[in-house]
């Protein structure tokens, strides 16, 4: 295990922890709490909505992330700035506000149009990100590596409340430390580093009802190659049967298939290790994830680059 610094209060991050923590935030800023509000989505943060007031609250694991929320805030803004369409934070609430030992954000409510976002839409969305200007706020180097061993230390401390399986652990970490090298190389010495979203798969894609895609989620903007905000269509064909025509019409509007990258190896490997990670976190409290994350491992074991994974 690595020596990543784990926050003090490790308190399982759920619903009622998150809720928790938004309804103290709501406090501190003297509103009030609408009757309408619910979760919108728990994962690496956990989304509530309130369609009244038309406001997402985004509440962050930790608050030892403030680097990460406040990078998240200024690029939202300096997207919006460019012309570029993101998500509006809520610049009439102070944000973020700490509560609970988390952090809580609030961002503008885009209602379901009806159209679900496309890979076209996550296509040109990427292309214009991708053509943007370098931003006037500093941003970080790609390295997902700090916050994937923290996950695996933070199951390592829960491995006595039916958590993680400790060999499952040593394989992830293992893994972690085989690709890592190469994974470093490419990225300082690609070409094409510039301003990447970090975690750009349709998911992170809205559209409005008057048919404007918007890009959302900026917690992992980096500067890095262009290659790893591709990397979840391409590797969706495989894991989660996606169209090879639609994957290949996403390639044409983008203007490049990531496949052909000479990185695309070692950057599929540092993804999918994320992406098991990232599920890992809620393996302890959720039967549907413990199952698709022993899918996910049994798959990494055997190199198994072909096994159906499903999205949760």
């Amino acid at each position: 295990m690595s020596g990543s610094q784990l926050p003090q209060d490790h308190e399982p991050f759920t619903e009622e922890s998150a809720a928790r923590a938004l309804r103290a935030a709501v406090r501190i800023i003297g509103a009030a709490l609408p009757a309408d509000i619910r979760l919108l989505r728990l994962g690496e943060n956990a989304l509530f909505v309130s369609p009244t007031l038309s406001l997402v609250y985004r509440v962050a694991r930790s608050d030892a992330l403030i680097e990460k929320v406040e990078k998240e805030l200024a690029t939202a803004a300096w997207l919006l700035s460019q012309g570029y369409p993101g998500l509006p934070p809520r610049d009439d609430l102070p944000q973020p506000v700490n509560a609970e030992g988390r952090l809580v954000t609030f961002w503008e409510y885009v209602p379901p149009s009806g159209t679900p976002a496309s890979f076209t839409d996550l296509a040109v969305l990427l292309r214009e990100l991708h053509a943007l200007p370098p931003p006037d706020f500093p941003v970080p180097d790609l390295d997902p590596f700090p916050v994937m061993r923290l996950r695996l230390d933070r199951a390592s401390e829960d491995n006595g409340n039916g958590g993680v399986p400790e060999k499952d652990l040593e394989f992830l970490s293992a893994a972690c430390t085989s690709v890592e090298a190469g994974f470093k190389d490419f990225v300082s010495s690609d070409p094409t580093r510039g301003l990447i979203h970090g975690d750009a798969h349709r998911g992170n894609v809205l559209r409005r009802r008057d048919g404007v895609a918007l890009l959302i989620d900026f917690e992992a903007v980096a500067l890095g190659p262009r290659a790893w905000d591709l990397m979840p269509t391409a590797m969706a064909v495989d894991r989660f049967g996606l169209d090879p025509a639609e994957y290949a019409e996403f390639c044409d509007i983008y203007g490049a298939d990531v496949t052909k990258d000479p990185g695309y190896r070692v950057l599929r490997a540092v993804r999918e290790l994320g992406m098991t990670t990232w599920l890992m976190q809620n393996v302890s409290h959720s039967s549907a994830a413990a199952q698709e994350f022993t899918v996910r491992m049994e798959s990494l074991r055997k190199g198994d680059h072909a096994a159906r994974w499903h999205a949760r």
